[in-house]
C-alpha cells in the first residue's frame, strides 16, 4: 500500500514536470519551475513517511517500462528522467548530511551550526 501511495505522489509531479519540459523544448521560459517540482515531490513523500530508500527506489522505478509514469520514452524523456533522479540524489544527499552534522553537533554538546 505505501509503495502505491509513493508511485502515485511520483506519477503525479512526473507529469507536471513532463508538461514543464515540454512547454522549455518549445521556447518557453521555465526556470527551475522542474527542480521545484522535484522538491514539492519529495517533500510530499516525506510527509506520508517515506525515507530516502523509499524515495530512490521509487525513483528508480521510473526507469523501468512497466512503471508507465511517463507517455513516452523518447531521448528527451530520458534526460529528464536523468535530471530529475540526479536532483533527488543531491536534495537527499544534502539532506542526510545535515542530518549527520546535526547529530554530531548535539553529541558534542556544540550549538552552532552554519543552518
Amino acid at each position: 500500500m505505501f509503495e502505491v501511495l509513493l508511485k502515485e505522489i511520483l506519477g503525479r509531479y512526473t507529469r507536471s514536470i513532463e508538461e514543464i519540459e515540454k512547454k522549455a523544448s518549445r521556447g518557453e521560459v521555465v526556470g527551475d519551475l522542474i527542480r521545484r517540482q522535484v522538491r514539492s515531490c519529495l517533500n510530499e513523500m516525506q510527509a506520508v513517511g517515506a525515507q530516502p530508500d523509499d524515495i530512490r527506489a521509487a525513483f528508480d522505478d521510473l526507469e523501468h517500462p512497466s512503471s508507465a509514469v511517463f507517455t513516452s520514452m523518447e531521448p528527451r524523456v530520458s534526460r529528464l528522467l536523468t535530471a530529475m533522479k540526479l536532483h533527488v540524489d543531491f536534495l537527499l544527499f544534502i539532506e542526510e548530511q545535515q542530518n549527520l552534522n546535526s547529530s554530531s553537533i548535539k553529541k558534542n554538546g556544540e550549538g552552532f551550526g552554519f543552518h
